[in-house]
């Protein structure tokens, strides 16, 4: 029953995910085609077949559709799988981290279902409506600051452990690497292949370095 549950729930937490995806999908292709004033909400519904009750049960406004910010959490059981990752280390962090948030990067970029031509819009969004940047700085702030505390307490980790900071902050650096290399044309590997290689060569890196006081 308890594993039943469990499944229902990731079912319906993709469910959301996808409807909320293609929401901002044709928002950001109306923007990117018209401006924020081109379009309506009702016209965002029609295209994806949603009520204008639940475009809003999704999105606060037009702005936060085109962003992708949904007034509802829709990656819970990602970050409960990230969260029930057990530490078998008696001390210190646990040795998989890097890789699990990793691989909670690629589930969430597989749910966003981001092309090479969603990216196109975004960039044009951000021609035509320059104010849309710096909400969406300010969301990726956000982002990375909700892993940062994530990890805390995955970890057992004091509010500010520079670790964890630096963790989330390593990944998401590699994270915008691969999402540059995936979307060239001459790619022809999945963006997990792209990540798990980024994400083994900075591990080589580190290695490397063993002493991080060593002096120059």
């Amino acid at each position: 029953m308890h594993y039943e549950m469990n499944r229902a729930t990731s079912m319906r937490g993709r469910r959301m995910a996808a409807t909320a995806a293609q929401v901002t999908s044709v928002a950001l292709r109306l923007t990117a085609e018209r401006g924020l004033s081109g379009f309506t909400v009702e016209e965002v519904c029609e295209q994806v077949d949603i009520s204008r009750r639940t475009f809003f049960n999704y999105f606060a406004s037009k702005d936060d559709a085109v962003l992708g910010i949904t007034a509802r959490k829709d990656d819970d059981a990602l970050t409960d799988q990230f969260l029930a990752r057990d530490n078998p280390a008696s001390t210190g962090l646990s040795p998989t981290l890097l890789d699990d948030l990793a691989e909670l990067a690629v589930q969430r970029w597989d749910r966003a279902d981001i092309t090479a031509e969603s990216i196109r819009d975004v960039l044009a969004v951000f021609e035509r409506e320059p104010r849309l940047l710096t909400r969406f700085v300010e969301k990726m702030q956000r982002d990375e600051q909700s892993d940062v505390e994530l990890v805390e307490h995955r970890e057992g980790l004091a509010s500010g452990d520079l670790r964890a900071a630096a963790a989330v902050q390593i990944i998401r650096a590699l994270i915008s690497a691969a999402v540059r290399e995936f979307l060239t044309l001459a790619n022809t590997d999945t963006f997990a292949e792209i990540v798990a290689r980024r994400l083994a060569a900075a591990r080589d890196l580190f290695a490397s370095n063993p002493d991080p006081e060593r002096k120059s």
